[in-house]
This record gives structure tokens, sequence and C-alpha cells, in this order.
């Protein structure tokens, strides 16, 4: 199954070492924070980026999404594309035999991933935390 994504903010290019830094889902909120780049003074610079009311989520390796970058319709150069076909939405509405209306979109880093069904398109927040210290 082909994907075909859109890119949904800044397209500044996803850095091989940048990686899904922290994960958290409170009170019906996903914050999902990625570490994208480390420069020479030990800061780490990411993106928070903030679902509200998710509806489901899947935390993968990005080995586990080979398939879908093979796509000639897979955005690249964003941490977060908006799924518009083809993606994990599109093999569970295969799996259950009915299609459901839901939003679809994938955080990209050059490590881990994550998919996330959210009718609500999702808040991104620039940070910045020393290297080793937890970001929240």
């Amino acid at each position: 199954m082909q994907i075909e994504t859109q890119a949904f903010g800044p397209t500044n290019g996803v850095q091989h070492e940048s990686d899904v830094e922290s994960l958290c889902y409170l009170d019906g909120n996903l914050d999902v924070i990625l570490a994208c780049l480390k420069d020479k003074e030990g800061t780490v610079h990411g993106l928070k980026i903030h679902f509200s009311q998710p509806s489901g989520f899947r935390f993968l390796d990005e080995a586990d999404l080979a398939r879908y970058w093979i796509s000639k319709s897979f955005a690249r150069g964003s941490h977060v594309l908006e799924v518009k076909n083809g993606g994990w939405s599109a093999e569970e509405d295969v799996l259950r035999t009915f299609e459901t209306v839901r939003r679809e979109w994938l955080v990209v880093s050059g490590n881990a991933c994550v998919s996330v069904f959210c009718l609500h398109e999702p808040e991104l927040m620039d940070m910045s935390w020393k290297y080793g210290s937890l970001a929240r």
C-alpha cells in the first residue's frame, strides 16, 4: 500500500540523529518531544508536538516505517506529516472492513516515529534544553 503524506510545519530537514525524546499521554492529550539537533555548546534544539484529544497512537522504530519511505508521495524534510492516504488509518479500515472518519499524523525522526489519530491539527512549539537534562 502506497502512502501519501503532506508536510505540516517547517521543512528544515530531518537529521539522522534526531529522535523522540519523550512521549506523554495525560488527561486526553498527547505530547511528543523530539530532539532534532544538538549544537556544539551541548544544547539540544527540539520540537514539542501537542495533540488535543487523540483517539489512538503508536510508537514505532523507523525501520517499521520503511515500507512508507519508498512511496513517491512520502513528503520529506518535515518532522510532522499529515497522512492523506495509505497509512495506518487505511490499514485499520481494511482490517475492520469499513471506513472510519479520522485524521492521521506522523511524527518523524531519524530514529523513532509516532503515528497519531487526531481530528485536530497538532500544535508545534520550538524548544531547547541542555544535553543530558530531561526535556519537559
